[in-house]
């Protein structure tokens, strides 16, 4: 039986998918969603001077962070810090082979990536502990912001010159998305949504049913508890 040209991509579309490997788990890709359209809308409400949801948002964003501290340990193998924080020599060697237009196939981050995670992690976790104690001078204060009422206002400041780090850092990110795209010819978006890259090699991201409604069940769990901040304040 011979099959049509349509029919013979979806057949080929079908074996892609099926061969490629599994490298970010259910749980780590919500978390990246979850996190890249909080800080919009945290950027967005800062802005904008919709405090309600500003704070919200970055409520939000600290369960997040939260979720992938502890997601980091206990996660898949791919979303496990020991498994993409490397030494200088292994950033060097993935820089090298960039330089050298050769693609990393490593299934999750590479020790390049692995550290602007951190980078991230850490400058996502900063503004919302920072927020929390800071006030716009007008009418809003941050849900914790009693407690330190004497260093509120250069809490503020802190939480200013730290949202500069962000889009500093953000627009790194973009641009090395863009490098990997333009030189390499690697598009780490779709992964990013399927779970799963063509041609990754190493350690697959492969977890039970169980482990995965673990980590929604945890998700969820982080983002509650880090909301019910709010109530201190009332």
């Amino acid at each position: 039986m011979t099959l049509s040209p349509p029919e013979t991509q979806q057949c080929k579309a079908a074996d892609d998918t099926s061969s490629a490997m599994l490298v970010w788990d259910l749980p780590l890709r919500l978390f990246h969603w979850g996190l890249v359209v909080s800080v919009f809308v945290s950027v967005g409400s800062a802005k904008t001077g919709v405090m309600f949801v500003h704070e919200k948002s970055g409520l939000t964003i600290l369960g997040l962070v939260i979720f992938r501290l502890i997601w980091g340990f206990i996660g898949s193998p791919t979303a496990r810090f020991s498994h993409f924080i490397k030494g200088p020599s292994a950033v060097f060697a993935v820089l090298r082979a960039l330089f050298h237009k050769q693609s990393d196939t490593a299934s999750g981050h590479s020790a390049l990536g692995g550290w602007a995670v951190l980078a991230l992690l850490g400058i996502t976790l900063y503004l919302p502990l920072t927020g929390m104690v800071s006030s716009d001078d007008i009418l809003y204060e941050g849900p914790l912001a009693f407690l330190l009422p004497d260093l509120m206002r250069t809490m503020t400041e802190f939480h200013h010159y730290g949202e500069k780090i962000l889009f500093i850092l953000i627009a790194l990110h973009l641009a090395a998305m863009a490098v990997y795209y333009l030189r390499l010819k690697k598009n780490l978006i779709p992964a990013m949504v399927t779970g799963r890259r063509r041609g990754a090699t190493g350690i697959p991201a492969t977890v039970s049913r169980a482990h995965n409604f673990g980590g929604l069940l945890l998700l969820c769990l982080c983002i509650g508890g880090a909301h019910l901040l709010a109530l201190l304040s009332l």
